[in-house]
């Protein structure tokens, strides 16, 4: 079981490695700072799943995924609950929501699309390509394409710290991470959250 210490421990090596991140891109060294950038977000997951799993565990995935991908699938969750603490900022009403246009708003937003590229593996094969090399394939991350989103991660890294900050998030997130496990609709696992009804403020 993680404690306050532990937990502590990992976020400040996140945010060694973000600040790393950065001092790599005012050397225009682009792509570590991109991979460097994407395990400091990963370290930030770490930080939700192992909390989460320390109040109560999580079901199993149903599907195989590295570990890697559920820290980054976390971190973007915790994402999609900031988004609903500020579009329903005086708390959620369930008997009036039209879940339907919620997840649609949710799926098209910044967060949603976020969470697609992490579940198809995208940002986790950029972060192994600027890091290797393969000796038959060119599959290190360009640098042009490294400079252009080293900047999107870092800023999903800040948003991210900030968000850990709310009780409401991290419930949020939750309830998205375990609706995207389980299968369950998001308003089912997040109207069992306690919590999450109540005001985002």
């Amino acid at each position: 079981m993680s404690d306050n210490k532990q937990l502590s421990l990992i976020l400040g090596n996140a945010t060694r490695l973000l600040d790393d991140a950065r001092l790599l891109v005012d050397h225009r060294r682009f792509a570590s700072a991109f991979a460097l950038a994407v395990l400091g977000v990963e370290e930030i997951g770490k930080v939700l799943i192992e909390s989460w799993e320390a109040e109560k565990p999580l079901a199993k995935p149903k599907t195989r995924q590295s570990k890697h991908i559920r820290k980054q699938a976390a971190v973007a969750n915790l994402l999609a609950g900031a988004l609903l603490a500020r579009t329903f900022p005086n708390g959620v009403d369930w008997a009036t929501l039209d879940t339907d246009a919620l997840t649609k708003a949710f799926n098209d937003s910044e967060e949603g699309e976020l969470l697609v590229l992490i579940r198809e593996g995208h940002l986790d094969r950029r972060k192994q390509n600027a890091l290797y090399q393969d000796d038959d394939l060119i599959t290190a991350v360009e640098e042009e394409f490294a400079a252009l989103h080293v900047g999107g991660i870092l800023h999903i890294a800040s948003h991210a710290q900030e968000a850990l900050a709310s009780p409401f998030n991290r419930l949020a997130a939750r309830g998205f991470y375990e609706a995207t496990v389980l299968g369950v609709s998001v308003s089912d696992r997040l109207r069992d959250q306690p919590g999450t009804s109540e005001s985002a403020r």
